[in-house]
């Protein structure tokens, strides 16, 4: 199969944001995004699908090597045949390669702020990845570069009730102690009034940060990383479904529908078109 054509069997699928964000971005651009974004998507899924630690760092260590060999996987060679992959070294993947390697363990956090660094160790790298290849320079990278932490907490939040069964708890103390909240109560049932108000007061932390963090990005740069603003807003409007009803997360996996998702892209598209 034909290295494109693999991407958009694996990534262009009912459900994923991307289909709803991708046809927003620059014309010139979508090829490179979708072949990065495969990309991320083997490296961020090893954790998950690889069950025994050695073997999944060993995969993580393929990839270490993966952008300075004869590129072989099929995401590999479809970033390499876009024009704008270029602005990519393969030291730039060891901060994400190094960023997922981190998920392997069940880290403890007593404060909020570590929970947010280590958001941002595991996420950011990935949003850098994307802004480096639409031709950000490092000011502009690392400003959008918050928007992969944000990501992250969305889904560490989302998969509370799966990762709580799985013995696996990020939920920092400090805001545990707020509400009266511990991993039995994201296996119960039914959500107690402590864990729907530490859900909504989780996301709402990540997305304050967030906003703030992007209040240095001028409507230039806001229009050339369009796509990464637009999955910002996806990640908005699955927060806020979450914190409209956080019971729904421990019995289902909440995914937006598509036809919101492609609204919510639109609408912020026309915005930043009509600021830049």
């Amino acid at each position: 199969m034909e290295p494109l054509a693999w991407c958009r069997q694996r990534l262009l699928v009912k459900g994923n944001p991307l289909t709803a964000s991708l046809p927003f971005a620059a014309p010139e651009h979508r090829d490179a995004i979708l072949a990065l974004r495969a990309v991320i998507n083997e490296i961020a899924s090893i954790p998950a699908t690889v069950g025994e630690r050695d073997v999944a760092l060993a995969r993580l260590d393929w990839w270490r090597g993966a952008f300075d060999q004869q590129p072989s996987h099929p995401a590999v060679r479809a970033l390499a045949a876009t024009p704008a992959a270029r602005r990519l070294e393969s030291h730039h993947f060891s901060e994400l390669v190094d960023g997922v390697s981190l998920t392997l363990d069940s880290p403890r956090f007593e404060h909020r702020h570590l929970a947010w660094e280590y958001f941002t160790r595991v996420g950011a790298p990935a949003a850098r990845l994307e802004a480096r290849l639409l031709g950000g320079d490092t000011a502009e990278c690392e400003t959008v570069a918050i928007i992969g932490a944000n990501t992250c907490l969305v889904r560490q939040v989302r998969d509370l009730a799966a990762d709580a069964r799985a013995n696996r708890w990020l939920v920092p103390l400090d805001i545990q102690a707020e509400f009266q909240v511990s991993r039995q109560d994201a296996m119960q049932d039914k959500a107690s009034a402590g864990f729907n108000g530490m859900v909504r007061q989780w996301l709402a932390d990540g997305l304050r940060r967030t906003a703030h963090g992007l209040e240095p990005l001028d409507a230039e740069a806001s229009w050339r990383q369009r796509h990464l603003l637009i999955q910002h807003a996806l990640d908005r409007r699955l927060a806020v479904m979450i914190a409209r009803r956080p019971q729904r997360i421990l019995r289902v996996r909440v995914v937006p529908g598509q036809l919101g998702n492609a609204w919510t892209a639109w609408r912020t598209a026309r915005r930043l078109r009509l600021t830049a």
